[in-house]
C-alpha cells in the first residue's frame, strides 16, 4: 500500500471487487475513446489514457487495488483532474479515488452554462448576472450582479471558502495529496 494511505485516521481500506475494477476500467476507456460518449459529454473527446495503463490493463488493475479507499458509505469515484488542474490523461500520477461529494465540488457545468463563467448565469428577469452554488445538494444563489466578472468575483470567493471547508471536514479521511490540492484550489474565470 501506498505510503500516503498509512498516514490516514480511520481509512477504510476495503478490498474492491476484480469486477468493479474491471468497470471501472471500462467506464475510462469509454469516457475517453467513445464518440457516442462524447456527444453528451464533450469535454472528454480530449481526454487520453496513458500508455501504461493501455497496453497493459493489468497496472491499472494493481493500481486500483493499491489506491482504492473508501469514507464510510460514499460512493468513489476515480478523477483526472484535482491533483493536476486542467489535465486530460488518467495515469498513476495523475488519478485519484474521491468520494462523490468531493468530486461534484470541480464540476464545471460548461455545456449547461453557455457563455458566462463558471458558478455564473445570466438571470433574464433582473437582466443581471449571479453566482450559485451547489452546498449539501441545495442550489444557493449568490447577490446579482452587472457583469460577470463582478458575480465571478462572488462567487471565486464562496467556492474556494467551500472547497476548503470541505477539505477541512475530510482531513484525516482522504490521502493528503488530496486534501493538499483542495486547499490549494483556486477557481479562475477560465474554469
Amino acid at each position: 500500500m501506498n505510503e500516503e494511505y498509512e498516514n490516514i485516521q480511520g481509512l477504510g481500506i476495503k478490498p474492491i471487487t476484480k469486477e468493479k475494477a474491471v468497470q471501472l476500467y471500462k467506464n475510462m476507456r469509454t469516457r475517453c475513446y467513445n464518440p457516442s460518449f462524447h456527444k453528451t459529454r464533450p469535454s472528454y473527446a480530449v481526454c487520453t489514457i496513458c500508455d501504461e495503463w493501455l497496453e497493459d490493463r493489468t497496472k491499472f488493475y494493481e493500481w486500483v487495488y493499491d489506491n482504492y479507499y473508501t469514507v464510510g458509505s460514499e460512493q468513489m469515484q476515480l478523477d483526472k483532474d484535482i491533483l493536476v488542474k486542467g489535465n486530460k490523461i488518467y495515469s498513476p500520477s495523475t488519478c485519484i479515488f474521491v468520494p462523490r461529494s468531493i468530486n461534484s465540488l470541480f464540476e464545471n457545468s460548461a455545456a449547461i452554462r453557455g457563455d458566462c463563467p463558471v458558478g455564473i448565469s445570466y438571470d433574464k428577469n433582473l437582466k443581471k448576472y449571479r453566482g450559485y452554488l451547489s452546498v449539501n445538494g441545495r442550489n444557493i444563489k449568490l447577490h446579482s450582479w452587472n457583469t460577470p466578472e463582478e458575480a465571478f468575483a462572488e462567487y471565486k470567493q464562496h467556492k474556494e471558502a467551500l472547497i476548503m471547508a470541505t477539505a477541512d471536514k475530510y482531513k484525516g479521511k482522504i490521502p493528503i495529496k488530496l486534501y493538499n490540492a483542495m486547499i490549494n484550489w483556486k477557481v479562475e474565470i477560465t474554469d
